[in-house]
């Protein structure tokens, strides 16, 4: 028991470790990314990186269905981090040689990197952490890792005044150097091991999306995926739309998007903390009703005054909601699911459905721009957060099944 113990409190610390350098990393990368691409190329091209970016995690979503039945999936996160630092430092020399469209690239790197890392992150938590205990430390995870963001928001604007955007992604790489060369230890001491999913010959995406296909409640839970990002890949180009008009200095702009995301961070903070009560007062079910019906409050402030400040509340309130109590909910669906499920079944829901819906949100938002309806994304954003809602009633539904209200009310 005492070892149990321990074993648990090395992979809740080293956990809580890695997420801190996870959105330390990522609060430094985003906001000068974001900037450096609206620089160069405007918010009307961010539907076409969008579908780059649909694109790359096919590719990466395919590598990691190839490698997650034979590398225990503490070392493979050290390892994509090592791949995502490689290709980073590829590309800020691309950046130095001056080379056309890299910051396509660069958006890219940005967004896959981010999904990759922090779904392995929870495919590791699910399989080890059962909903007691999940429900409480995703919340300390999530704190932690807003801390980070923190940091990383309220320094990206200083960096970039003093050196340019380009500095917050050196600093970039020794944090993602770090977080591979702890994943080699750490992954001996608290790992799980490696566990037969498939056959090796079956190792693909063709075969992670039978495990979907075969189970209604993961289709469910994908459409819930999808529709998610529907919302938010509209919230967000909104949102570019408005602050690319206010702000048209390039490190200026770097800064305003980094206060932002401060703003996003230090709301996470309290959040993440308030995850357990939250969820232990009402419920994973009705968690996922919630997030969505708070976000059309915010929507609707939009509607009745388009301009920066309710933007930016719409943005901070999608992102606080869907880092928070939404991320931790969401995750507790794997829980009750197996293995195979909880790895190869969640690359596809949320690695692949989560950048392929945004590549079908950009597709949409390219025949927006090319009939010059802007003014219709709002209600679009209407649109997806009603269907989201249907969505999640007939998830709960199907997460009953698995899990009843008197097994969740008595977990602590």
């Amino acid at each position: 028991m005492r070892d149990e113990f321990q074993l648990k409190n090395l992979r809740v610390a080293g956990l809580s470790v890695l997420s801190f350098l996870l959105m330390f990393s990522y609060s430094l990368a985003r906001p000068a990314t974001e900037s450096m691409f609206l620089e160069a190329h405007s918010s009307e091209s961010l539907p076409i990186v969008w579908l780059l970016v649909a694109v790359v995690i096919t590719l990466s979503v395919a590598a990691y269905n190839r490698f997650v039945a034979g590398v225990e999936l503490l070392r493979l996160y050290g390892v994509a981090a090592a791949v995502s630092a490689v290709v980073l430092l590829l590309l800020l020399g691309c950046v130095r040689a001056g080379l056309p469209f890299v910051n396509y690239l660069l958006y890219t790197w940005k967004d896959v990197y981010i999904v990759v890392l922090v779904e392995i992150f929870y495919s590791f938590a699910n399989t080890v952490f059962p909903i007691r205990t999940a429900r409480w430390v995703y919340g300390i995870f999530g704190a932690v890792g807003a801390v980070g963001g923190i940091l990383g928001n309220l320094s990206v604007g200083w960096l970039a005044a003093e050196f340019g955007s380009e500095s917050a992604l050196w600093v970039t790489l020794p944090l993602l150097i770090v977080t591979w060369l702890g994943c080699i230890p750490y992954s001996r001491a608290a790992g799980v091991g490696v566990r037969a999913v498939v056959a090796p010959g079956a190792r693909n995406l063709k075969a992670a999306m039978k495990v979907v296909a075969r189970s209604r409640y993961l289709v469910l839970v994908l459409i819930l995926i999808a529709l998610v990002q529907l919302a938010i890949t509209l919230v967000d180009f909104e949102f570019n739309r408005v602050v690319e008009q206010m702000y048209p200095d390039k490190d200026v702009r770097t800064g305003i998007i980094g206060e932002v995301y401060a703003v996003i961070s230090f709301i996470t903070v309290a959040m993440h903390l308030s995850t357990g009560p939250f969820l232990r007062l009402v419920g994973i079910p009705f968690a996922l009703l919630l997030v969505p019906l708070m976000m059309g409050g915010a929507v609707g402030a939009l509607i009745m005054a388009r301009q920066f400040t309710t933007a930016a509340i719409l943005k901070i309130t999608s992102k606080c909601l869907d880092y928070t109590w939404f991320r931790a909910a969401k995750e507790c669906l794997y829980i009750p699911l197996d293995y195979t499920d909880t790895t190869m079944g969640k690359s596809v829901v949320d690695m692949f459905t989560y950048r392929i819906a945004k590549g079908a949100t950009s597709l949409l938002l390219l025949g927006i721009i090319a009939i010059g309806a802007g003014s219709m994304v709002v209600w679009l954003i209407v649109a997806s957060i009603v269907a989201w809602l249907c969505v999640a009633f007939a998830v709960n539904r199907m997460f009953r099944t698995k899990v009843s209200r008197e097994e969740e009310a008595c977990l602590v």
